[in-house]
């Protein structure tokens, strides 16, 4: 056996670097796990034996999310009730949901958003009247639960219409878009759905005149997604081609998004921005902002051909767009005719990504609800938050509140979306990021809470209906932690190993000084 003797900065500077490079790999490794373990446990907020989907939330000045959703219901000779079901979260647990509109005989579309004054605002749609219209409500937050506290419908479109979305900027407008056809779609040939737009600048009371946002009398409009960024800067995108409310789709069978945007309170707009990569088949179409000048838009192919989740990004407000590309370590689901993808940027200027996809191309591969994040340069490897055989999740929402607090909500179903006695469910979930902390400061308002929207009568409000079932967890822990706590308690946790390191090192130069 060779006696040749190692001198011990031979040692040091062969060995640790080695050991160091194993601390590296076991700290990053730590830091991934600490980013899957992120988001709480889903929990279930709507009733199990009801077919519940199509969920929007909001989260208002108090910290309270709000959550509501389209619950169908099947009824006599074959036909169905729809209604918007509404939940809060109050103390340590969520209330049970209550109806807060009248029945409707159609799928009732619905989006709520909160201002800083303490109301929430809702539109929905449905033939609450008879006919595919779309309404306006609002309501404190405290009585939010009880359908009597909300205002009076105010009619949004002008003709038929299936869905749309609002939002508030900072001075309390409150915006909305949605599709219209101003004539009956049913008669032929079709007369295809174009989006609009509308403000009120008083809490609903009085709505500007509407806008069309992408007037294109062959091909239909849908999908209509919007956000307001930090600056209120108004970005709305849309999926163009087939038309939701008569069926009607493009003679050419083509179908691109739309992104428009508003840097004036949405008195006017940008030329439409037009996405066709990787071929004209763009679903999904959604955009985001870092609250500076980057804005980021999301999309997918409906065609088998693409499996991949594809971006652009722009760095000047949308002026100039880098090329499209494809999001990493995620795939698209099988199309799905009613899923969405949704954004939302913390107060690092981050933009989150929420979508439902798969982490293989294999088509029976397991669906899930994955949370991206984008920096302005590079996506963060996706985090699952939810998965489970045997549920197709679909239609994610995620909403920021105070810089760095998400929350989200979708819909699972067991089977066909077609199907109508498909059980359908909402799940909620929520995570702290390591974005700087930015309370909300509420805002007085200018009008009192009793104030109602100046409209006809609506139909009589039935009694709400409270519906009962157990919870064994709120889903909302008292305590939520970001990665760097993680890192923290981990480098705390290596800190024994690490001195048993040096330890060892001391150790063996020692030996390394007697052998001499």
């Amino acid at each position: 056996m060779s006696d040749e003797k190692i001198h011990p900065n031979q040692f040091v500077k062969r060995v640790l670097p080695l050991l160091l490079g194993i601390i590296v790999v076991v700290l990053l490794a730590s830091v991934a796990l600490a980013q899957d373990g992120g988001w709480t446990t889903p929990v279930l907020i709507s009733t199990p034996s009801e077919i519940s989907w199509f969920p929007d939330l909001t989260v208002d000045v108090y910290g309270t999310p709000h959550v509501i959703w389209c619950r169908t219901e099947p009824v006599e000779y074959g036909g169905l009730s729809e209604q918007v079901m509404y939940t809060s979260f109050q103390g340590d647990r969520w209330k049970e949901p209550n109806d807060i509109v009248p029945p409707s005989a159609e799928i009732v579309r619905n989006a709520i958003a909160a201002d800083r004054s303490g109301n929430v605002h809702m539109i929905f749609g449905g033939s609450v009247r008879g006919i595919l219209t779309l309404y306006y409500q609002r309501a404190a937050v405290s009585d939010a639960w009880s359908a009597a506290a909300w205002s009076e419908p105010h009619l949004i479109n002008q003709g038929i219409a299936y869905m749309g979305d609002i939002a508030l900027d900072s001075k309390g407008v409150v915006h909305v878009i949605y599709d219209d056809t101003r004539q009956n779609p049913q008669v032929y040939p079709p007369i295809r759905a174009d989006i609009f737009y509308r403000r009120s600048e008083n809490g609903g009371r009085i709505w500007s005149t509407p806008i069309n946002l992408y007037s294109q009398p062959l091909t239909g409009s849908a999908r209509p997604y919007m956000k307001i960024d930090a600056n209120d800067v108004i970005h709305v995108t849309l999926d163009e081609g087939w038309d939701r409310l008569s069926g009607a789709r493009p003679d050419n069978e083509e179908y691109h998004g739309a992104y428009v945007s508003s840097m004036d309170g949405g008195q006017t707009w940008t030329e439409p921005y037009l996405i066709e990569h990787p071929d004209r088949n763009v679903a999904q179409l959604t955009a985001g902002s870092d609250n500076e000048s980057g804005v980021l838009l999301v999309w997918r192919s409906m065609s088998e051909d693409y499996e991949r989740i594809f971006y652009q990004w722009s760095d000047d407000g949308g002026r100039t767009w880098q090329e499209p590309d494809v999001i990493p370590w995620i795939f698209a689901r099988p199309f799905a005719t009613f899923d969405m993808y949704d954004l939302t940027t913390d107060s690092a200027g981050h933009i989150h990504l929420l979508a439902v996809g798969r982490s293989t191309p294999e088509p029976k591969a397991l669906l899930g609800v994955y949370h991206l994040i984008w920096d302005g340069e590079r996506w963060s490897a996706p985090t699952r938050i939810f998965a489970q055989e045997g549920l197709y999740p679909e239609y994610p929402k995620i909403v920021i509140h105070e810089g760095n607090q998400l929350h989200a909500a979708w819909f699972t179903r067991e089977g066909s979306v077609w199907e109508q006695d498909v059980n359908r469910v909402i799940w909620y979930s929520r995570s702290q990021v390591a974005a700087p902390h930015r309370p909300v400061t509420p805002m007085p308002t200018e009008m009192p809470e009793s104030t109602k929207t100046v409209a006809p009568t609506p139909a009589p409000v039935p009694t709400p209906t409270l519906y009962q079932f157990n919870r064994d967890e709120s889903g909302l822990p008292s305590g939520l932690h970001t990665e760097s706590d993680e890192l923290f308690r981990l480098v705390i946790a290596l800190f024994p190993v690490i001195l048993l390191i040096g330890v060892l090192i001391a150790v063996r130069m020692n030996w390394f000084h007697r052998s001499r």
